[in-house]
């Protein structure tokens, strides 16, 4: 696989917002053109319309990364209606080359490209091993996706751990969770570990506080902007406890899937629920609970646990990807829209 030609525009699509930047040379900056909300226009090709007329140049290819299982050259997105039909979206407009990844596809990718000011150690900073590296992260929905490193090629491996099962961990998750909704009977760690998880989460909660749940907040940044307020007053204490549970959860899920992959390089958290939430979380705590897996709890001490604060370098993988396609093992021949 050569070079895809420039310029490329470069595309992280969510349930909720979609981001577009242009990388007009190989190895150039990636400078944003576009963001929308992705429930707020019909389809992406007229997302990918906008992205293009508001360039300062026509791109060439396109790489795109969506929040969506990815068959061969499309998706339709887990959350959202959008469909991606890769040589239908490269015939309209006149595009020499594209690729749609998984969205933790292009995340793990992004592990292979990380500059040290691109992460922020959670708790006591462990060096990196040789191993596997992880991405998670808690949004619209609750990505996953690993990194190896084949003969100097960076392998990706996108999953959907969002819908492996949750279960109650102690005597207060066990009063609350009957309260949770269910997904054909269980409770995934989708229900819990995602923004809407936690208005599902805090909504459960309610009752313990003497609340009724239509009148408690209802959107993760008034759940957060609660929590931070720090009162004593029942509603604070309501928000606390969620966000509290929310990121023990978390943590604990994190530890568990480190062990998955023995991810010695790294397990790094992304994402618009981690943003918010950062500045709640007891990063000794979060620690203390990611390395409580007994019998194998020196394995998890030697796991980095790290945070993505920024997705900029999503869109920076992406361009290097299309700048030197070489460098990681895609199956190009199946999933690259042009022969």
């Amino acid at each position: 696989m050569t070079a895809f030609p420039h310029p490329v525009l470069v595309a992280d699509v969510g349930g909720t917002n979609a981001r577009f930047a242009l990388a007009e040379t190989p190895g150039g900056p990636v400078v944003p053109v576009s963001r929308v909300a992705t429930k707020g226009i019909a389809s992406a090709e007229e997302a990918i319309a906008r992205a293009i007329e508001a360039a300062p140049v026509r791109p060439a290819s396109i790489v795109i990364c969506a929040a969506c299982p990815v068959i061969g050259r499309g998706g339709t997105l887990t959350n959202a209606t959008w469909s991606f039909d890769g040589e239908a979206i490269a015939r309209r407009f006149g595009l020499a080359q594209g690729l749609l990844l998984n969205d933790f596809e292009a995340a793990a990718l992004a592990l292979s490209v990380l500059e040290p000011d691109d992460v922020e150690p959670i708790g006591a900073s462990v060096a990196p091993g040789s191993g596997a590296k992880l991405v998670l992260g808690p949004g619209t929905g609750l990505g996953m996706a690993g990194l190896v490193v084949v003969d100097g090629r960076a392998l990706p491996m996108p999953g959907e751990a969002g819908h492996v099962a949750l279960g109650p961990l102690d005597e207060t998750d066990a009063e609350f969770w009957p309260r949770l909704p269910r997904v054909g009977g269980r409770v995934t760690a989708e229900t819990v570990l995602c923004g809407p998880g936690l208005v599902r989460l805090h909504h459960a909660l309610a009752p313990a506080f003497g609340r009724a749940v239509e009148a408690v907040e209802a959107d993760p940044p008034s759940v957060a902007a609660c929590a931070a307020r720090g009162g004593e007053d029942a509603a604070s204490r309501h928000c606390a406890a969620s966000v509290r549970i929310f990121l023990d959860h978390l943590a604990r899920f994190a530890g568990d899937m480190g062990l998955v992959l023995a991810a010695t390089g790294g397990v790094h958290l992304r994402g618009g629920v981690m943003s918010s939430l950062a500045p709640l979380m007891d990063p000794q705590r979060f620690r203390a609970l990611f390395d409580d897996k007994a019998p194998v709890v020196a394995l998890a001490r030697t796991i980095p646990l790290l945070r993505l604060p920024s997705d900029a370098v999503v869109m920076r993988a992406m361009a290097s990807l299309a700048a030197a396609p070489e460098r990681f093992v895609i199956d190009y021949g199946r999933r690259a829209w042009v022969g």
